[in-house]
């Protein structure tokens, strides 16, 4: 009680003194300190080498990304569950994967058939779907619960150049076959997952090297239908990798396919925002509110502040960390036992095999956040003021 009283106070004084010239001018003059305190620049992709949507292997990654070709009874692509339209992401709770209702519906809206494998009214897919939007600019670990993660003990962008774990392999081992960088051993994934892409009948109980391949082998081959198989694949491998006599098995492969999703993923990068102009000094960038607001986040609690800058942290605002915020559990779950309940999700300890990591999740980001609700591991929240009033 002591601490909401301070920080309503503080609060209080903040937003008072801020109605005259002078008390502007003292904000920013506060908020400057910090930055440079920090070392903030505004911008997360400085120097960075990044993907061009208009390079040839990041536009064949956007029809491949447009296409249910890659769906396993062809009725699912990667923009069902995220849309640029939608921040990256579907706007839902939980993504409605396989089985829609309609198929072309995404967003709100989208559910599953009544006829379809598993239907019992609730979504497949258990977990919130995260944003693509600056996928490139982790560096840590992708999955709410970080199992594709870069192995290296120094922080390599996006994980390029290191060694990279996936579900594919043990927790702490490589895996060979994971790519140049996190987000194309990412891609490797949503295809293998029955709620996702999958299905529960295309290649039932086969390991996901061999669900891969079916996949590659369907495009390298320009299977019918004609309206999911018009873009004559091969083809479209041939130019965007520079090797226009390249055998089908040869260049339509699924380290290609995933490479080239994850091109267009990272290409996706959108870091022009108010706080930024603000930060490279543009003082108008953002509101006064906005402004008293950015001094609670970066403070600390003793002087009056939230802190939130402990986790949310550097330009990116994500310290790529795991922390239990005890955000509440919905949708079905990852099938994880607590007491007589199966609809629970242990969060980083499924990785891990730690129990101080039971609950854990990835610290998101908050670049282009009132684009990407609703929000938590399980799209609890609808609003941002009801993650802040959690955190509270």
């Amino acid at each position: 009680m002591r601490i909401s009283v301070l920080i309503f106070v503080s609060t209080l004084i903040l937003f008072c003194s801020a109605s005259s010239g002078q008390a502007r001018q003292n904000l920013d003059q506060k908020l400057s300190r910090i930055i440079d305190q920090q070392g903030l620049t505004g911008d997360p992709s400085v120097g960075r080498l990044l993907p061009d949507i208009n390079d040839p292997v990041a536009k064949l990654g956007k029809l491949l990304f447009f296409s249910k070709a890659l769906g396993g009874d062809l009725d699912t692509a990667c923009v069902s569950c995220h849309h640029p339209a939608l921040g990256g992401s579907d706007g839902l709770s939980l993504p409605v994967g396989v089985a829609a209702e309609r198929p072309e519906l995404l967003g709100p809206g989208r559910a599953h058939s009544p006829t379809g494998f598993f239907y019992d009214g609730r979504p497949t897919v258990p977990r919130n779907s995260p944003s693509t939007f600056n996928v490139a600019l982790w560096d840590r670990a992708l999955f709410h619960d970080g199992r594709v993660e870069s192995l290296s003990s120094a922080r390599l962008p996006n994980g390029a150049g290191g060694l990279i774990r996936t579900p594919d392999t043990a927790f702490g081992h490589a895996d060979s076959e994971a790519g140049g960088n996190l987000v194309a051993a990412q891609a490797r994934f949503p295809v293998t997952s029955p709620e996702e892409m999958r299905g529960f009948t295309f290649e039932q109980g086969q390991p996901n090297d061999r669900v891969r391949a079916h996949l590659a082998g369907r495009l390298a081959h320009d299977a019918s239908p004609p309206e999911l198989f018009g873009n004559a694949w091969l083809t479209e491998f041939r130019t965007a990798f520079e090797r226009p006599t390249a055998a089908p098995e040869d260049i339509v492969t699924y380290s290609n396919i995933a490479l080239a999703i994850g091109e267009y993923e990272r290409s996706q990068i959108f870091v022009d925002t108010p706080w930024r102009r603000y930060v490279q000094g543009d003082m108008a960038a953002i509101s006064q509110d906005a402004k008293v607001g950015a001094l609670l986040f970066f403070r600390a609690y003793q002087r009056g502040g939230f802190n939130c800058a402990a986790c949310h942290s550097g330009d990116f605002f994500t310290d790529e960390q795991f922390h239990v915020l005890a955000t509440p559990q919905i949708g079905r779950g990852k099938g994880d036992h607590n007491g007589s309940t199966t609809t629970d999700d242990f969060g980083r300890e499924r990785e891990t095999g730690e129990p101080a990591d039971r609950y854990a999740f990835r610290t998101p980001t908050l670049l282009n956040v009132a684009l990407t609700a609703p929000y938590g591991h399980a799209g609890a929240y609808a609003t941002l003021e009801a993650v802040i009033q959690h955190h509270l």
